[in-house]
């Protein structure tokens, strides 16, 4: 009997460690690309050798440009076509996939608003057909690089939306020619600033603090580099801390630099910020080194904000302890039964 009952409880400890410890797993499907795109020479061409849009523009200036798309396949295709000014991701990369994204305070122009163009061509299989943008270049002069991108999508491809045993299902492919309007191709002064800092949470349990910072003038950053740091307002103790190396800021954009406060998985998920006031320092480095920005904000993190987190993002902190309670329990039963059992023989 006790070797039955020290059997029942290693299974039953076993069981629960393995439910503490499993998380969803993710798995990324390789799509199979069946098309290309690529652009016609333009005559006011800035860089020639770049195989990008990279034009030289006049007040009022009417122009189109032409680029094609090549379907691969055996079967007609259809592609949504859609012009997007580029912005910056978390990861300090410029990115061309997010349309009608509200615009920073002082942009003077946004390139969504200068372009027309076809939303959906459909090409037949194994043939390429030519796409036409047109462009009105603003009324007025402006300084800098106006960023955007023209982003093919094929339209029968798998959206990320399926989830199945724990599993998210990514295929996805998607091509961008990049479109950048100057008049001139004289350098902009760089001017960073450090709008806000505040605490968010991903869909993968990802819990940081972010600090946002604003790109304030229409000229590209180019090897960004950020040591980030975060302590208790009024001290020098450094409880969260991060850098990273050769990133990009977009013109007129804004650039959510994130320090991890845990990890999605493994001893470090259960990582919190008690509520209070911190302070964010950021050490930001630009253009090899030319540009250098020393800033810091303070944020403050209250009981209902955790609170509302910890919903989004269970602290497991406590289960451990439960299961080791569960088990201790169990031990101590095994023990009165083999105990009582004892001495009735």
């Amino acid at each position: 009997m006790k070797k039955s009952l020290m059997g029942f409880l290693i299974f039953i400890s076993m069981f629960l460690g393995f439910q503490f410890l499993n998380t969803p797993v993710q798995a990324a499907v390789t799509p199979t690309v069946n098309y290309s795109v690529s652009p016609e020479s333009a005559t006011n061409q800035i860089d020639k050798k770049v195989g990008y849009f990279d034009l030289k523009v006049s007040p009022n200036q009417k122009e189109n440009i032409k680029f094609k798309i090549n379907n691969n396949s055996t079967s007609t295709q259809s592609y949504n076509v859609q012009i997007n000014r580029a912005t910056t991701d978390v990861n300090g990369v410029i990115v061309y996939n997010k349309h009608g994204v509200k615009p920073d305070s002082d942009l003077k122009y946004n390139i969504e608003n200068l372009v027309t163009y076809p939303k959906k061509v459909t090409v037949p299989a194994r043939s390429s057909k030519e796409v036409t943008v047109g462009i009105q270049a603003p009324s007025g002069h402006f300084e800098g690089e106006l960023l955007g991108g023209i982003l093919v999508e094929e339209n029968n491809q798998i959206n990320n939306k399926k989830r199945i045993k724990g599993v998210s299902l990514r295929n996805k492919y998607d091509y961008v020619l990049g479109l950048q309007l100057q008049q001139s191709t004289a350098a902009v002064k760089s001017d960073l600033k450090f709008d806000k800092a505040f605490q968010v949470t991903t869909n993968s349990d990802q819990i940081s603090v972010e600090g946002q910072m604003d790109n304030d003038v229409p000229e590209l950053e180019k090897k960004v580099s950020v040591d980030a740091k975060v302590t208790p307002k009024n001290s020098k103790k450094i409880i969260l801390k991060s850098d990273k190396q050769n990133m990009s800021i977009a013109p007129d954009s804004d650039f959510d630099y994130p320090v991890n406060v845990n990890t999605p998985s493994g001893v470090g998920k259960n990582k919190r910020l008690k509520p209070g006031t911190y302070t964010m320092y950021l050490n930001v480095k630009a253009n090899n080194g030319e540009n250098n920005w020393k800033m810091k904000r303070n944020f403050t993190i209250s009981s209902r904000e955790n609170k509302q987190l910890n919903k989004k993002v269970p602290n497991r902190s406590h289960d451990l302890w439960i299961i080791l309670g569960a088990i201790v329990a169990m031990m101590v039963i095994a023990g009165s039964v083999i105990y009582i059992y004892r001495k009735r023989r």
